[in-house]
């Protein structure tokens, strides 16, 4: 029974073992023929009808040269025209502030309008210190009198000397009572200090006033006016440097001026003259603060206004530039693509300088000749030849040296 069960089984085994074999040779041959087809495919389709080699079809199916545009630079002296943010205020701003205690009864001036030195602003209750003074001063009529009266008798001998120093201290302490309640009278009456605008009363009539304390109103003098503003203590160092080894020069007469330009983009039509350069650096800012004086005849520009401010008058000089567009910025630093003699680009790093405008002083890096990519940058790469389309001039975007207009023009 056994036996016969075992040739049965043996028996289905051969089938299996012999369906197996006549699969695998099916796929075998399905393998071979489809690595001939492709094959012949690969061959035909690379192969040329004239028996050119395969790698010169490649070749001919690589990117066109990028098309770019170039300036050829050459050094030239140019004018630095350097911005920073400013904020307009008063030539001079007075605070006004009560110099004595009291009842403010009245306001004498317009909000807003101009004022005149001397004149009158604010009034202060008098009544206390009329008083005050009419103490003082009959206080001192009678030690004037006890004064003159003990004078005559020290002369004959008739008082001691204690007595005497006893009597002129009197009459000096009552004569400095008597100006100081007369001096307090005069501080009711608050005058304008300078002539000036002014800005809105801090203090309405009826409030009551704290010597030395209360803030009643400011005056600012706005013509002419003051725009501060400050830059990097870096650029500070590097440009004295630079002025030094005559890079930078300045006017003959050292006058640097400022062009002032509002957040609306209009242009102030007064030039301004930087009159003031701290000599020291704010350490909290790490910047040097410097001002500008600018006319201002019909009150038209107002202290507290944000403005950017244009100083012109420095030259540098024998300076190459590009526009700012083309200097790249890679790991190690930045850099410009130029266009070699045989009509690849090339990376060429440089040392930046100022902006001046759209332009951007090269220090190093660059020389007289190179043509510098400006316009097709994206497209470039190392050493990859490119087709130079539209050369365009160096002058294009950079400002021509001129002389600045007269102060206040």
């Amino acid at each position: 029974m056994y036996g016969s069960r075992s040739k049965i089984l043996g028996s289905s085994m051969d089938e299996d073992t012999d369906d197996e074999k006549s699969n695998k040779g099916k796929w075998i041959a399905v393998i071979i023929a489809l690595l001939l087809v492709g094959g012949a495919i690969y061959y035909f389709t690379q192969k040329k009808p004239d028996g050119q080699a395969a790698g010169a079809g490649a070749a001919q199916m690589q990117m066109p040269p990028a098309p770019v545009t170039v300036i050829e630079v050459e050094s030239k002296d140019l004018p630095l025209n350097l911005e920073y943010a400013g904020r307009t205020a008063g030539s001079k701003e007075v605070e006004i502030r009560a110099r004595v205690g009291g009842i403010l009864i009245k306001r004498s001036y317009t909000e807003g309008q101009a004022v005149k030195a001397g004149q009158l602003l604010f009034k202060i209750d008098p009544a206390p210190f009329e008083a005050a003074f009419s103490q003082a001063q009959a206080k001192f009529t009678q030690t004037e009198n006890d004064w003159k009266r003990v004078s005559d008798l020290y002369k004959e001998k008739a008082v001691s000397d204690r007595e005497y120093d006893e009597a002129q201290a009197a009459y000096k302490a009552a004569d400095a009572d008597l100006k100081t309640a007369k001096i307090n009278l005069g501080y009711t009456t608050v005058i304008a200090p300078i002539s000036g605008v002014t800005s809105k009363e801090s203090m309405s009539e009826g409030s009551l006033v704290q010597a030395d304390q209360s803030l009643l109103t400011r005056v600012s003098v706005l013509d002419p006016l003051y725009v501060n503003f400050a830059y990097p203590d870096s650029e500070e160092s590097s440009r004295r440097l630079k002025i030094s080894q005559g890079k930078i020069t300045l006017p003959d007469d050292k006058k640097l001026f400022a062009e002032i330009h509002f957040g609306n983009g209009v242009i102030y039509d007064k030039l301004g003259i930087i009159d003031f350069t701290d000599s020291i650096i704010d350490t909290q800012t790490g910047t040097v603060h410097a001002r500008a004086v600018v006319p201002n005849p019909d009150g038209s520009v107002l202290p507290g206004d944000f403005v950017r401010v244009v100083v012109k008058g420095f030259t540098a000089k024998n300076v190459i530039i590009v526009p700012d567009q083309a200097v790249m910025q890679s790991p190690q630093g930045q850099f410009v693509y130029t266009v070699t003699a045989d009509g690849k680009a090339a990376m060429t790093p440089v040392v930046i300088g100022d902006l001046v405008g759209e332009n951007r002083i090269i220090d190093k890096g660059l020389k007289n000749g190179d043509r510098v990519i400006t316009e097709g940058m994206i497209k470039v790469r190392p050493d990859a030849p490119v087709n130079v389309t539209q050369p365009s001039a160096q002058n294009a975007n950079a400002p021509e040296a001129a002389t600045p207009p007269a102060e206040g023009k």
